[in-house]
């Protein structure tokens, strides 16, 4: 017992001695200590300076940097950098193809305008297609005037042209193709829209026209028939993907912006007229799997209930969901979508589009950007 006693003396004495020879540290006032700095006040450093007296090399980049874009109102997120946007895959993303709103026709290509360019340009030149109005700086592009020849025609172009004609009993005038390849609803898409003209039927078209969608074709069945062999031609990859430079003005103007306003709230905004900007929300709330419970076109209202998994990407399942059926609505975030009335903006009209919940902006900002962010992936 004595022993024990001794060996506790000692270690309590060895305890005593270690933190006495432990440097005290100073008291430092919460109110002097520097302002965090977060990535918000970082600021980009000046280059590097070599002294003149060292050899300078010539910089050489041996991969490519990404440019980022800058974060608008970064002010709002004081604690922690804003997270990516998620991102998220419509089945035909990656498919050429023909797309219809009411009279409208245009084909989508998911390529970037660079390369989507030239490949324009050589289906007519494979065709023996003159092109007299090349723009390149406006996506502009016009054929040349077509006579009808009452023979047999060799090429693509002329042929479905000549069956347009027939079926349609016209027998005079000739006629050309107006051409916009413009940028589309994606990053990496490209939108080509395309107009019959015939000379004997309606006005001359000006030569200063860039929005040929603006306009009517004469004969719509040509229209259609030319864009289904231009998307074939571009989905067969008859033409080497070549990249033009000259085109890339044409995909400086995207027809969406994802962005929050002055007061901190997410906006998604569409560069279309009104009725695309609808019919482009609702399309995408389809593809996306969105439940849309109510909607108002004329007021520009949806009310909709977002799966937890449309959000998440985890399936549910089960052997209680399949016999309750109740697991497609378990979780769900039920939203107003509403788009607001014309907006002019630095990049012309738009229209914007605001995530509600109980009549008001939805409180968590990052969810109700993660929404929106969902519309713009899944928009066609």
């Amino acid at each position: 017992m004595k022993n024990y006693r001794l060996w506790a003396v000692l270690a309590f004495a060895t305890v005593l001695t270690g933190c006495g020879a432990l440097p005290s540290l100073p008291f430092v006032d919460s109110a002097e200590k520097a302002p965090k700095q977060t990535y918000v006040d970082l600021r980009r450093q000046p280059p590097l300076q070599i002294p003149e007296d060292l050899q300078l090399s010539e910089p050489s980049q041996v991969s490519g940097v990404p440019q980022i874009q800058v974060q608008r109102n970064a002010s709002y997120y004081p604690d922690r950098p804003p997270l990516p946007d998620a991102k998220y895959a419509a089945d035909n993303r990656n498919e050429v193809r023909v797309q219809r709103l009411a009279n409208r026709n245009w084909l989508v290509i998911p390529e970037p305008p660079t390369t989507a360019w030239p490949k324009m340009k050589q289906f007519f030149a494979d065709n023996g297609v003159v092109l007299t109005d090349d723009r390149p700086e406006l996506g502009r592009l016009s054929t040349d005037w077509l006579a009808a020849t009452g023979r047999p025609a060799r090429d693509v172009v002329r042929s479905l042209l000549a069956t347009a004609r027939s079926e349609a009993g016209l027998e005079s005038g000739e006629d050309r193709f107006l051409i916009r390849v413009e940028q589309g609803l994606q990053p990496q898409s490209t939108e080509v829209h395309l107009r019959h003209d015939n000379d004997a039927l309606g006005e001359a078209v000006g030569i200063d026209l860039v929005q040929v969608q603006s306009l009517s074709s004469d004969l719509v069945a040509a229209e259609k028939a030319l864009l289904e062999q231009i998307g074939a031609y571009v989905a067969a990859r008859v033409a080497e993907s070549t990249v033009s430079k000259v085109a890339l003005q044409i995909g400086s103007n995207p027809k969406t912006d994802m962005r929050r306003n002055a007061d901190g709230i997410p906006e998604l905004s569409f560069y279309l007229d009104r009725g695309r900007a609808l019919a482009s929300l609702t399309q995408s709330l389809r593809n996306a799997g969105v439940i849309v419970n109510y909607s108002d076109s004329s007021s520009g209202r949806f009310d909709v209930s977002i799966p937890r998994e449309v959000l998440t990407g985890e399936k549910s399942g089960g052997l209680l969901c399949r016999v309750t059926f109740s697991c497609g609505t378990r979780g769900a975030t039920n939203v107003t979508l509403q788009m607001s009335a014309a907006v002019a903006t630095d990049n012309g009209e738009a229209f914007k589009i605001s995530v509600l919940e109980d009549g008001e902006y939805m409180a968590d900002l990052d969810k109700a950007q993660e929404i929106l962010v969902l519309i713009r992936e899944f928009a066609t």
